[in-house]
């Protein structure tokens, strides 16, 4: 196995003068600067740090090329990449560094308070200032390209921790390597890719940027969220791909910004971490064309478990779908109920081996157990019906709330919604909603839209409005601060 960083070096070799990664700050890499840049920070961090093979570089930044510069500069030296979240309280961002105790904190100026602690060893960058990045490579001397084992821990990825202390999963060469080696043959990705790098480079953006580098493609990298900028940069750069969380989806959806006619090169738009309801997916095909696709994974598995391609959500009308497993990755349901539903498990060279922090990964007879509630179709689609921990038990009968959810969000101005469970003497647990909806949206029709999708049993006995719901810094709505913030209305 090939790292998948010495891959991209041999393709920069291979198409130096290939444009690679351009920003809204201005700056444009080809494939050859961008290599050649990532491997001098790499010698001053080698010459920095030394030939420690358990070193970890954490890196704070917002998106932009030199983020990309400093991540591939961190793979380059052999050390495994800490990526901090620069939305995160600094208090969080500290207490991760403080457990994983990195030799170095790379640190975008523009986000230096995120970690704000004189005791971590630090260095500072501005984006896009040559005298940046380049510096921390003066007199460094030539890289030398690191022996990097398949088991090499590669990237350390916090889980969401949206159920308490987020655990901190080992990726290695090998799952990095898998899942950008599945996601190039999913989607076909090939040199004449553009892909449109809008979520976090952190997190759920990055494992686009090794498949379509190593293929001789293009990023273009983007810190305007807005939809004029956005649907102006996919227009304008002829965007072929992108990655996004549903609620970007859906806000560039309802802009009234985005026609079909505006994006003839675009061909896939992929949402994951959160499911999109098909009332959703048909708004956004009205703003995007048929191009919406879909991938399902997590930190202990990444990106890569499931994915439907935009043609095949189309063709098969499955949009409820996450898709089917993908080449390297097996999936199955384990204990599953009459209709087929159980705990989904996967394994295969995708599943990261362990968490830095102590915790054991959930492993029954080599198959990691992710959680996720679901069902597989007779030709492998796979269905998530939610998290295993998140099933409401009302009145004798299983609820997931996802499905919930997804009734709710089909109703027209409901633009978000959050499902909960509350203690009740003659439910067990009452189900109760949060959503986030336009003027006139009509309880009645909320609650029949949930009777015609699942059956009155799941129907909300209270439908809360609020502004917007709590997230977390990777964008997840925390469900347990929706049902604290209602419980103690109800207790009030």
């Amino acid at each position: 196995m090939i790292p998948p960083v010495l891959r991209f070096m041999e393709s920069a070799a291979r198409w130096p003068d290939r444009p690679a990664l351009q920003d809204d700050l201005g700056a444009r890499l080809t494939h050859g600067e961008l290599a050649s840049r990532a491997a001098a920070l790499a010698a001053g961090l080698q010459k920095r740090l030394g030939d420690n093979r358990e070193a970890i570089v954490a890196l704070a930044a917002k998106n932009h090329a030199d983020h990309v510069v400093a991540m591939f500069g961190i793979f380059l030296a052999g050390y495994a990449w800490l990526p901090l979240n620069p939305r995160s309280a600094p208090a969080l961002n500290i207490q991760i560094c403080e457990t994983l105790r990195p030799s170095l904190v790379l640190l975008d100026e523009a986000c230096k308070d995120c970690v704000n602690s004189s005791s971590l060893p630090a260095a500072l960058f501005r984006a896009g200032d040559r005298q940046g990045l380049d510096a921390l490579s003066a007199d460094a001397g030539q890289w030398r390209a690191p022996a990097l084992a398949p088991d090499h821990v590669m990237s350390v990825k916090l889980t969401g921790g949206t159920t308490g202390r987020p655990k901190a999963v080992a990726q290695t060469q090998r799952v990095i390597a898998t899942a950008a080696s599945d996601l190039a043959a999913v989607f076909a990705i090939t040199g004449e890719d553009v892909n449109l790098a809008a979520a976090p480079l952190s997190h759920g953006a990055f494992h686009l940027l090794l498949p379509v580098l190593i293929a001789g493609g293009r990023h273009v990298i983007a810190s305007d969220l807005s939809p004029e900028a956005l649907l102006d940069a996919m227009e304008r750069e002829g965007v072929t791909l992108a990655f996004m969380p549903p609620t970007l989806i859906i806000k560039l959806s309802g802009s009234g910004l985005a026609r079909p006619e505006r994006f003839p090169a675009l061909r896939e738009l992929i949402y994951s971490a959160a499911p999109m309801p098909p009332a959703q997916i048909r708004r956004a095909w009205e703003a995007f064309g048929p191009k919406i696709a879909a991938m399902y994974g997590q930190v202990e598995a990444p990106m890569a478990l499931a994915a439907m391609t935009a043609g095949e959500m189309a063709g098969t009308g499955k949009l409820e779908s996450a898709g089917r497993a993908c080449p390297s990755t097996q999936l199955r349901i384990l204990g599953p109920d009459p209709d087929g539903t159980g705990e989904i498990a996967a394994r295969g060279p995708l599943v990261a081996p362990r968490y830095l922090t102590g915790e054991p990964l959930d492993i029954e007879d080599g198959w990691l157990k992710t959680g996720d509630l679901g069902r597989i179709d007779p030709d492998g689609h796979v269905f998530i019906r939610g998290r295993s921990r998140e099933m409401l038990i009302t009145g004798g009968f299983n609820v997931y709330p996802a499905e919930v959810e997804r009734a709710l969000l089909s109703v027209d101005g409901v633009t978000e919604a959050c499902v909960f469970g509350v203690a009740d003497p003659y439910w067990g647990e009452r189900v109760e909603a949060a959503i986030v909806a336009q003027p006139g949206v009509d309880d009645e029709a909320l609650r029949e839209a949930v009777k015609a999708a699942i059956g009155a049993v799941a129907a909300p006995k209270a439908i809360h409005r609020i502004e917007a719901l709590p997230r977390n810094p990777v964008g997840k709505v925390v469900r347990r601060e929706v049902a604290a913030l209602f419980s103690a209305c109800d207790g009030a």
